[in-house]
This record gives C-alpha cells, sequence and structure tokens, in this order.
C-alpha cells in the first residue's frame, strides 16, 4: 500500500517584524571615539564623555552621577551650554526615581533656554531625552518631540541618532495602530543599529518587538528575540539593564505554561531595580509577578503585587504603568464577583490609555469594561463598547500589510469578538450575532475577494531576494551536513527578514480595504433553497451554532462546550488517521454538532463555517442515527465564513479560457537530498504526497498520480495542460498564463508548517536551467493571478494551517482563496497514493457529467464507498471541498 503522507516543515522561526538581516558591528557608537581612555575625575569634559558613553549604552543608572558632577563642574566654570547638557543628561537618569511629570516639566524647562534653540546638538539631545520620558505619559507629545529630533538629527548628518529617532517613531506608530508604518521604521532602525553596533538600541527595539509578539500571543517567536536582546546587553561590558527585555521573558514565559521560570527571571530583575532605586521599573515588574500568580492561581499574591505597582506606579505618575496594574486588577475583582471595583479598576486603565494616546490597548480595556457592563445587565452600553472595541482593531488591522500578522492580531483579540456574541446570543439577535462573528471571521479572504484589482506589482527590490531564497533553500534540501546547514539557515534568515521588509515597503505604496461583514439578510439572500449555512463558535460551557436557510436562522446552543468537542474531534482524527472507523466518538461528534440542527431533514445541502479544532474535522465521515454517513444524505462543504460565501456569490466572475492545467508524476530524484545510495530510516517503505522531513531524508516519486493527471486531462479536453514528469516543475508552472486556467490540479507532495504557515509549500520540480527550489510557497500562491474556478491540491495537509482563534486558520487552501480561486478542495490529514487517485478520477468524472463541484466531490465519495463498502473514512473523507462549490465547471472549450 501506498500513501501520500504530509511533510511538516519547520527550518526555523522566522522572526516576521524582526526581518532586516543580522550584520556584524562596522563601528563603536559615536560616545566611545569621543571620551578619553582616562577618566579624570574633575574634568568636567572627561566626566561627560564617560557619562555620554555609559548612556549611549543604556546605563543611565551609571551615568547619572557622573552627569551630575559635570553640571555641578561646568555651571562653577560658568559654561552655561555644558551646563545645560549635563543637567538634562542627570534629570533623564533619575526618571525611574522621579515622578513623570516632573522629569518631563524639568526637561521641557531645559528646551525653553535660549541657548537650547540656538544649538542644534543641544536641542537634538533634549527632545530625544523628552521624547523617551514622554512615551510613558503621551505618545502623540512623545511624536512631536521624535519628529522634531529627526529632521535635526538629518540636518546635522548625525546618522545613529537618525535611526533611533525612527525606532522611537516606530513604536509610537505601533501604539498608535499604524502597524506597517512602524515595521519600516524600526525595520530600518534595527538595520542601523546592528551596522553600527548601538548596543542599547539593539536591546531596546528586540524587546519592543518582542512585547509585540507576546500581545500577539506568538510567546515561543517572543522569547527567541527577548533573550537575544538580554544576551546581547549581559554579554556588553557597560551596558544597562535590560528590564525590558526581562518583563517580555516573563511575560512570554507565563504564555508558554512556565510561570516559575518566569517567577525566577523577575526576582533576578526586581533586586536589580530595587538594588538602583529604579520603582518605575519595579512597579512594571511587580505586574509581571501578579500576572505570574495569577497564572498559578494565587490571587492573594497577585491582587497584593498589582496594588503595590499601582501605588507606585501613581506616586510616578506612569500612565502605562498603571493602565496595566488597573486593567489586571479589574480582572481579578470580577474573578471574585466585585463588579463594581472591577468597573473602578477598568475605568482608571481605559482612562489611562487615552492618556497615553494608545490605540493599541484600548480595544483590551474597552473589552474588559464592556464584559462588566454585560455581568451587570447593562447590555445596550456593553454592545456600544464591544463595538467600539472592534471598530479600534479594524483601524489596526487596516495598516497592516502582512496576512499572517492580520490573523495573529484579529486571533489574539478572539475574546472581544467572543463575548460580544455571547451579548447578543443572550438578547436573542441573531442578525446582531452574526454581524460580531463575520467582523472578524474570515475577513483576509474576503477582503481579497472584495478587492477589484490584484496587489501592485512585485517591486524591483523583492525579486532578487526571493531568488536568493529559493537558490539558498534548495541548497538546504540537498545537504545533509550539519554545519553547511546552519550556515545556509542563518543566510535564509536573513533573506526572508529583507523580503519581509521589501513587502512592507510595497505595501505602503497603496491602500488596502477591510470587507465589511455580511449582513444576515444579505446572507440569506445567496443561499440556494436546498442549502443550510451553519457557522460554528466554540464556547464554555456550551458551543453555539448559527444555523441560517433562506427562510429562517437562529442560535442553537450545543449540548456540549468546547472542552468536550476539542476532546472529541481529537479522538475521532486520531481513529481515522489510524485507518478506524471511530465509531464512537465520531456517534459523539454528530450529535452534538448536527443533532441539535432541525434544518438538517428538510435541506440536502450543508455548508459549514467551522471554528477552532472543527477545521480539521470532515462532517461528512459522521455517521447519523440510522448508522450511515453524512455524506450518502447530503451535500457537505465549507467557508471561511458567511461573508466568504456570499462575496464569492456576488463577485463579478471573470470566465477562464481554457479548462485544465494539471501538475503530477514530478521527477523528485532530481531533487535527491541525499546520495542515492543513502537511505535514511525516517523514509517509510510507502509513498506520500509529503515528506517526512525536509531535509536528511530523499523523495519519493507518486507513481499514481501520473494516470490521475493523464484520466483527468483526458476528461478535461484537447485544450488541457498536464505538466509530467521533468516539465514538473515549479519555474514551469510559473512561466504559464495560469489566469487562462478555469481548473488547477496539482498531485504533489506538499510541506505543512502549522507555525509557520508563509513556508507551507507544494513540492514541484526543479529546472536546473532556474534558481526556483521547487516550492511553491503560501507566500508565492497568494500573489498568483488566478482565475480558478476550482483549485484541486491532491497533497496532504493542504486544508491544515496556523490557527488563529475566531480569525479561522492560515492555510494553503486559504492561499488559494486568496489568489483568486472561487473553490479549493484540500486534504485534512495525509493520503494514501492510490486512493487518492480513484477518488480524483471519480470526482472529475462527475463534474465532467456538468455536477456542481460539491455534488461531484459527494459523489466520487459514495462511489468509493458502494465499490468498496464500509471501507475507512481515511480513504475518502480527508479532502474537502472549500469556497463557493455550487457552480459546475465547464469543460473543453
Amino acid at each position: 500500500m501506498k500513501f501520500r503522507k504530509k511533510l511538516c516543515v519547520t527550518l526555523f522561526a522566522v522572526c516576521l517584524l524582526s526581518f532586516l538581516a543580522v550584520v556584524a558591528p562596522q563601528g563603536p557608537q559615536p560616545w566611545t571615539r569621543r571620551h578619553s581612555a582616562t577618566l579624570v575625575p574633575n574634568d568636567p569634559n572627561s566626566l561627560l564623555a564617560e557619562a555620554n558613553r555609559l548612556s549611549w549604552l543604556g546605563n543611565w543608572h551609571a551615568a547619572g552621577p557622573l552627569y551630575a558632577k559635570a553640571e555641578s563642574l561646568f555651571h562653577a566654570a560658568g559654561d552655561k551650554r555644558n551646563e545645560i547638557y549635563a543637567r538634562v543628561g542627570r534629570i533623564r537618569s533619575q526618571a525611574t526615581v522621579v515622578p513623570l511629570d516632573e522629569t518631563l516639566s524639568l526637561l521641557a524647562e531645559q528646551l525653553r533656554e535660549p541657548i537650547a534653540n540656538e544649538d542644534l546638538k543641544l536641542r537634538l539631545w533634549c527632545l530625544a531625552l523628552k521624547g523617551y520620558a514622554e512615551l510613558d505619559s503621551d505618545t502623540a507629545a512623545a511624536k512631536h518631540d521624535w519628529s522634531e529630533a529627526l529632521a535635526i538629527a538629518t540636518k546635522l548628518d548625525e546618522t545613529q541618532w537618525v535611526a533611533r529617532a525612527d525606532g522611537e517613531l516606530g513604536i509610537i506608530a505601533f501604539l498608535q495602530g499604524n502597524t506597517a508604518s512602524a515595521v519600516s521604521l524600526v525595520g530600518k532602525a534595527i538595520l542601523s543599529a546592528y551596522k553600527t553596533g548601538d548596543i542599547a538600541s539593539q536591546v531596546r527595539l528586540l524587546s519592543m518587538l518582542g512585547n509585540g509578539f507576546n500581545e500577539e500571543h506568538r510567546f515561543a517567536e517572543a522569547l527567541t528575540m527577548l533573550r537575544r536582546a538580554i544576551r546581547t546587553a549581559e554579554q556588553t561590558p557597560d551596558a544597562g539593564f535590560p528590564f525590558m527585555a526581562y518583563r517580555g521573558e516573563a511575560a512570554a514565559l507565563v504564555g508558554l505554561h512556565k510561570p516559575e521560570e518566569a517567577r525566577q527571571a523577575l526576582t533576578k530583575a526586581l533586586s536589580k531595580a530595587r538594588l538602583q532605586n529604579a520603582q518605575g521599573n519595579e512597579a512594571e515588574l511587580l505586574v509581571l509577578l501578579g500576572e505570574t500568580a495569577m497564572a498559578t492561581e494565587d490571587f492573594g499574591e497577585a491582587k497584593a503585587d498589582f496594588q503595590e505597582a499601582s501605588r507606585i506606579a501613581q506616586q510616578m505618575r506612569s500612565h502605562r504603568t498603571l493602565a496595566e496594574a488597573a486593567f489586571d486588577l479589574a480582572n481579578l475583582d470580577r474573578k471574585a464577583g466585585d463588579l463594581e471595583g472591577a468597573s473602578r479598576a477598568v475605568g482608571i486603565a481605559l482612562d489611562a490609555s487615552r492618556h497615553l494616546g494608545d490605540r493599541y490597548y484600548v480595544p483590551r480595556d474597552l473589552t474588559a469594561l464592556a464584559e462588566i457592563k454585560a455581568a451587570e445587565n447593562d447590555t445596550k452600553e456593553a454592545d456600544r463598547l464591544f463595538e467600539e472595541a472592534e471598530d479600534v482593531l479594524e483601524g489596526i488591522l487596516v495598516n497592516q500589510h502582512s496576512i499572517v500578522e492580520n490573523a495573529a492580531r484579529e486571533g489574539s483579540m478572539s475574546q472581544t469578538y467572543l463575548e460580544h456574541f455571547r451579548l447578543a446570543q443572550k438578547t436573542g439577535n441573531v442578525a446582531r450575532a452574526l454581524h460580531v462573528l463575520e467582523r472578524v471571521r474570515g475577513q483576509t479572504v474576503a477582503s481579497h475577494v472584495l478587492a477589484a484589482s490584484k496587489p501592485a506589482s512585485k517591486s524591483a527590490e523583492i525579486a532578487p531576494l526571493e531568488a536568493d531564497i529559493a537558490a539558498t533553500q534548495l541548497a538546504l534540501l540537498r545537504t545533509d551536513d550539519a554545519k553547511k546547514r546552519s550556515e545556509l539557515l542563518e543566510k535564509l534568515l536573513e533573506h526572508e527578514r529583507n523580503l519581509a521588509f521589501q513587502t512592507n515597503e510595497a505595501g505602503l505604496r497603496r491602500h488596502d480595504l477591510l470587507a465589511k461583514p455580511a449582513s444576515l439578510k444579505a446572507v440569506q439572500a445567496v443561499l440556494n433553497k436546498d442549502e443550510a449555512l451553519v457557522e460554528y463558535v466554540l464556547d464554555e460551557p456550551n458551543a453555539y451554532c448559527i444555523a441560517i436557510t433562506r427562510e429562517s436562522a437562529r442560535i442553537i446552543a450545543l449540548p456540549a462546550g468546547s472542552k468536550r468537542i476539542k476532546s472529541l474531534t481529537e479522538s475521532y482524527l486520531v481513529d481515522l488517521k489510524s485507518m478506524r472507523s471511530g465509531e464512537q466518538p465520531g456517534a459523539e461528534l454528530y450529535t452534538t454538532l448536527l443533532g441539535p440542527i432541525e434544518e438538517m431533514s428538510h435541506k440536502s445541502r450543508l455548508i459549514i463555517s467551522p471554528d477552532g479544532v472543527l477545521h480539521l474535522l470532515p462532517f461528512e465521515s459522521l455517521r447519523g442515527a440510522d448508522g450511515r454517513f453524512v455524506v450518502v444524505t447530503k451535500i457537505v462543504s465549507y467557508t471561511p465564513s458567511a461573508s466568504v460565501l456570499r462575496s464569492l456569490r456576488t463577485a463579478a466572475k471573470q470566465p477562464a479560457a481554457r479548462s485544465l492545467l494539471a501538475v503530477g508524476a514530478v521527477d523528485y530524484k532530481v531533487m535527491r537530498l541525499l546520495p542515492q545510495n543513502v537511505r535514511p530510516s525516517s523514509v517509510a517503505a510507502t509513498i506520500v504526497r509529503g515528506m517526512a522531513e525536509l531535509s536528511g531524508s530523499r523523495l519519493e516519486d507518486l507513481p499514481a498520480s501520473r494516470d490521475e493527471v493523464l484520466s483527468i486531462g483526458e476528461i478535461a479536453g484537447q485544450d488541457a495542460e498536464l505538466l509530467l514528469g521533468q516539465r514538473a516543475t515549479e519555474s514551469a508552472f510559473k512561466a504559464l498564463s495560469l489566469s487562462d486556467f478555469r481548473v488547477i490540479h496539482l498531485a504533489v507532495h506538499a510541506a505543512a508548517d502549522p507555525q509557520y504557515p508563509d513556508r507551507s509549500a507544494l513540492v514541484l520540480g526543479t529546472d536546473p536551467k532556474t534558481t526556483d527550489d521547487g516550492l511553491l510557497q503560501a507566500r508565492e500562491i497568494m500573489h498568483l493571478p488566478l482565475k480558478a474556478d476550482l483549485v484541486t491540491l491532491s497533497a496532504c495537509e493542504t486544508g491544515v494551517g496556523t490557527p488563529a482563534g475566531e480569525a479561522g486558520v492560515v492555510s494553503l487552501e486559504q492561499a488559494f482563496l486568496i489568489a483568486g480561486a472561487r473553490s479549493v478542495v484540500a486534504s485534512l490529514w495525509n493520503v494514501e497514493d492510490h486512493s487518492t487517485t480513484a477518488l480524483m478520477k471519480a470526482f472529475y468524472g462527475h463534474l465532467a457529467q456538468h455536477e456542481d463541484k460539491a455534488e461531484a466531490l459527494a459523489h466520487a465519495k459514495r462511489d468509493i464507498l458502494a465499490r468498496y463498502g464500509e471501507i475507512a473514512p481515511y480513504y475518502w473523507a480527508g479532502f474537502v471541498m472549500v469556497g463557493e462549490g455550487s457552480e459546475s465547471v465547464r469543460f473543453g472549450r
């Protein structure tokens, strides 16, 4: 028996925001070139030079006393200019021990000195140090300071201050919700920091990016970045202690369910903060200690930490720390049933966030306040607050140019939409409940279907970077040498970071639109009379679904919650993938998920919009009360959301000229990963449409795929384009006018990467005359110019992707929908070679009889059951129809 198995690829952790090449430092920080080798205690210029060196390394604690002494000596000498310069440094060094408003007032006073308006270098110094402090008080004021500082630094050709200003303006853009600009500015700053050896900037920006990943719940990626920041600081003599990186590391560890490790990191940092009397840092660390205590359900300790952090933050007038502490106190009060206390605390958090001018955290605070209003039965106010939170989030998403980033951000805010859905469900407002879900679910796909034109063509910078990536990946595929692999991975990381940056830069030159959610009436209008659309919501203690037909719509409470459904689904999938029937969990899943839906009894077609683990469940394989598979009586298809279905059915259809492009029988031996006489134990004896590992193994040919493609080509007619054998290469595929084909069929190996979905790929052949690596990756697929009615991915786990909460999943299947395909047939597990060929031949045979796509796939599955009897669902249920399945496909001219 020969199988088509999936490839699980994790080459390395690609940091999507830390996208620029890491290069060796090319020069010392500016102050190291200007200070004398030996510190002269009573020489103010010597003291100032050493203080500048230390402050440039972020070591303000050590620099402070030197600035203070230099200030005194300059004053005695009547050197007004350098006295102000040293005073500003001394004021900034005390920012963690003096209330923030006092610090800002003192810095503003120095800026008003006439000499600070005349001497541009002095003004730059004053503005920069005020800008750093202002970030924790008022982001708009900080932006003003850093914008002026950038202009002066540019005029003076102070390149390192230009880079620092870019970095700070990037951080401010992130906090104000303009993520694309943030990526651009921070990216340039990181590149400059590494080129010039600016250690403090490296540590600060890596820490900021790591904390950004924490906000999106991408804790593993955050931890890598934050630990790099810590290592950089601690390996640099005289560098300041990386408090921000330690806080971020602890947050990531809590997110990864490692509270004890988090506590150890925080204890070390807290000791350092108290030793330096850095009360501002102490308050921030106490917030994280409280959150760590909450993770272990030590609510008493958590409350004490939050209250102490709040006290210090109020004393220091640190709005950002106060917002965090108050928000956490609100959560604790709500858990304890103290709604009045929770409302008061979250009000403080929201006021602090608004005072700061941060859009990024406002949705979180609005959601918390809305939850409290809902608990107090003030449904009208709760609904308003939820909608306001979603409006702010939508404003952030429209300024992001990465599909993966959008999904991650939407997923991190799933709680907002879920709580809002609960409110609408509680009030029985079906239209409102659907509206809430549709604001987040399938939003990326719906927006691309909405777009009248494709994204801008590739810039001159992107094409060579993609060629570099392909060449590096191909070299990686073909080597088993550990040292060489390590070098290639570093090189690949550099290219991918640069590509992410250039892609973002290209996005800044266009304006993207988010699709508006479809209304209930609009969804009902596109449903056919025999269809029921069921949109699931996994929740506790009960999950729900919205069942919609042309005539009716209702919210149904299911007889189990998300935990039980997840457990059942996972057990069922284990059985199916092991070629067992899965009768017991399958029966309970049917009773839970489909049994309560009365619409099932009089509708022959079922369209599923799944949630969470249900994205992996083939509903047609479940057995009803009569013991029959659902596929026997129903035609089942899937959609990312109701809005996507409506968009696909109402979008102007652009007919393609040719019937079929099919790829198969790839000559994988040309892509041999090891010498032919080496056969690693990881390669199974069976043949699969996937790979056990990306490297250190050899790809096996898929002999049945030739018969599959030839049979489908015969059905499609004379205008079919077949790429077989050595012609089945990535370069040959891309060279074709892909928009000319109504159906695209790929019978190949697949490389699924749920952790880093941009790297998931279909594995085609390579052509030695080109630089292509044979990996048609998701990031490339999304930009293909498709008009296909149908794309069939006859490979493994092409429907499996990265879960992003209520936003859905990011997968190869989704990539093709984004590229313009109206429907995609994708697989949910490792598929067997010969039975897949039999299923595909039957599927296309039914399409040729003018059956619509979903109907043809259902009939093909029934044919397998009729031919082989009670064969396990493994052999026929793994392929599902996603997108618009109610249309037929025209073969021939």
